[in-house]
């Protein structure tokens, strides 16, 4: 659904190349943030991975969702989130 998953998450290559997803919202998802199964899923791997996207990008743990309405975006949670912006 977002625009680009970046390079971290490609694990099977499109004809074309590249990360490219569906766009159907305007940003990046870095999911399961500290998962115990999943140990790069750190926050700070995640801050790595958000430097790569070029545009908003959320990491979320499993309590988190994100609702996007009339393309408002709301964080639902009772986790742990960041939201990462190109410019911060």
């Amino acid at each position: 659904m977002t625009p680009c998953i970046g390079e971290d998450f490609v694990f099977w290559r499109p004809p074309a190349g590249g990360d490219e997803a569906l766009g159907i919202v305007d940003f990046s998802i870095f999911p399961h943030v500290d998962h115990e199964d999943l140990p790069d899923n750190s926050m700070a791997g995640a801050e790595k991975w958000a430097a790569g996207i070029p545009g908003p990008a959320y990491a979320i743990d499993d309590d988190t969702a994100i609702k996007v309405t009339d393309g408002t975006v709301e964080v639902v949670s009772e986790g742990r989130w960041r939201l990462f912006t190109p410019d911060a």
